[in-house]
């Protein structure tokens, strides 16, 4: 049973209403709270920053998953990229085809020294020689064999090595959407 069950129509409206008004002056009270803290840029930590596919259309062939990956200058040399795909009964095929590169300001192309891919674990681990070193974006390209045939969401799991380390770091989950539509 609500308490106000038997009050006039009008009444309920206008509790309701201060209620609001309440929950929008603490709201803003919050926003100006917020705007006095640090700002930190995109350039400022390891993360996955974009995950991205050179063509979403169910079933196509020989496309390429193209995963972009910021590397501080902070950060440690990067030894390997794992790449899992997530969830979902349709396993994407991965065709070995791996490609990398570097948006520092050399431009410098990275060298892909070693492929495996995991069937069982449904992915893909990169390993550069040498190490991708901190201070730039490194863009992972992947050869797929072919889009799967269902559209939906795949969810990619991505985690780098560090140079000198064996245990590797998540950079979170990278999701495609693949559609039926031309």
């Amino acid at each position: 049973m609500l308490p106000f069950r038997n009050l006039p129509f009008q009444l309920v409206i206008a509790t309701a209403t201060v209620v609001l008004a309440n929950v929008v002056l603490n709201t803003s009270n919050f926003v100006v709270a917020e705007s006095k803290k640090t700002v930190v840029t995109t350039m400022d930590y390891l993360h996955l920053e974009n995950v991205r596919a050179s063509e979403i259309t169910v079933g196509t062939r020989n496309t390429n998953y193209i995963f972009t990956i910021n590397i501080p200058k902070t950060s440690k040399p990067i030894e390997k990229v794992l790449i899992t795909q997530r969830g979902r009964v349709e396993q994407i095929q991965f065709n070995g085809r791996v490609r990398a590169a570097g948006s520092s300001a050399e431009q410098k192309k990275i060298e892909v020294s070693k492929v495996e891919i995991d069937r069982q674990m449904k992915g893909i681990i990169a390993t550069f020689n040498p190490s991708v070193q901190p201070g730039q974006r490194l863009t992972v390209t992947l050869g797929v064999k072919e889009n799967p045939i269902s559209d939906g969401n795949y969810l990619f799991d991505v985690a780098v090595v560090p140079e000198g380390k064996s245990e590797a770091i998540s950079l979170g989950i990278g999701r495609l959407r693949i559609t039926s539509i031309r």
